[in-house]
């Protein structure tokens, strides 16, 4: 599987195809919320203040009764608006509503838990949202995961979508996990300062040869009235020099880079359980693989998709 493979694999993710498109549905966050949205948001705003803000565990549990009932998928960006923050029992709940409307195949809640599935800061959490995408009739929805897999720069989110994945029994992710074993990054190491032209204005101090002139002292002395006398003063011509330095052109840094190959774990552990098949962080072992009958026998073939407009 050579480069040309890979870019096929990313652009093929990009590409319309209808199984999965259905799974990336979800309400346009840029779409400026109509009445039914705001309807909602209103709705469960105010199950929120009434009761799951209440230390009364009766309360709050009538509030929870509340939000599990609503099964209209309009209602599900309103509800994460409301609940997905940092209050962790608000996203506990959040995550068995979108359970119960997952189980039921509503695409726009199974497209949220794939997204809590690799984005939530609580690795509880995360592994329930991964168990929840098992909950629905047929296969478990996976476009969004895997295109976190091809797409996301984000070393941490691939993973935590590779292990996604491999917990979903998702074979198809076969191809990209070994695509994303181990990936070349570029590392800032360091950097040299280039400082561009510089001005100097040097000064010091300079005495001259001192002349000399008589001048004339006079001073009161008691009992002899006033004293006169002759004396030498010297005159000297001084200098004065200060120094400056300026930049006549500013500084520039120039950044040195490095190209490292990394070797992803989480995504060994992956396809292992995947495939049964252990080669290491050997890529060029795992894509000849790939090509046996074995694997044809375990591994779904990948199917190039295409690009389409809208």
């Amino acid at each position: 599987m050579g480069r040309s493979l890979a870019m096929g694999l990313v652009l093929g993710l990009l590409a319309a195809c209808p199984a999965w498109a259905a799974e990336e549905a979800q309400p346009d966050p840029q779409q400026v919320p109509d009445a039914t949205y705001l309807k909602h948001l209103k709705d469960i705003r105010l199950i929120e203040i009434r009761h799951l803000r209440s230390p009364d565990a009766a309360e709050f549990e009538k509030g929870r009764q509340k939000i599990l009932a609503i099964r209209d998928d309009d209602a599900i960006g309103p509800m994460v608006n409301v609940l997905y923050g940092t209050n962790a029992r608000y996203r506990g709940l959040l995550i068995e509503a979108l359970t119960g409307l997952a189980s039921a195949n509503s695409k726009v809640a199974q497209a949220y838990l794939q997204e809590i599935a690799v984005g939530d800061g609580s690795s509880p959490h995360r592994r329930r949202a991964v168990d929840a995408l098992k909950q629905g009739t047929g296969a478990p929805v996976t476009g969004r995961l895997m295109a976190h897999l091809a797409l996301d720069e984000v070393p941490v989110i691939r993973d935590r979508a590779a292990s996604a994945l491999a917990t979903l029994n998702e074979k198809r992710a076969v191809w990209l996990l070994v695509e994303r074993l181990v990936t070349e990054d570029v590392r800032l190491v360091g950097g040299e300062v280039w400082s561009g032209s510089m001005q100097l204005d040097i000064r010091t101090q300079m005495a001259g040869v001192p002349t000399f002139r008589q001048s004339i002292v006079q001073a009161a002395v008691p009992n002899f009235g006033i004293a006169t006398a002759t004396i030498d003063l010297p005159e000297v011509n001084i200098v004065d020099v200060a120094t400056t330095i300026a930049m006549a052109d500013p500084g520039h840094a120039i950044p040195k880079y490095e190209r490292v190959r990394t070797e992803h774990p989480e995504i060994l552990a992956a396809l292992k359980a995947l495939t049964g098949k252990d080669f290491g962080f050997n890529q060029a072992a795992w894509q000849k693989w790939l090509q046996s009958d074995e694997a044809a026998a375990k591994v779904p073939p990948w199917e190039p998709l295409s690009l389409k407009a809208g």
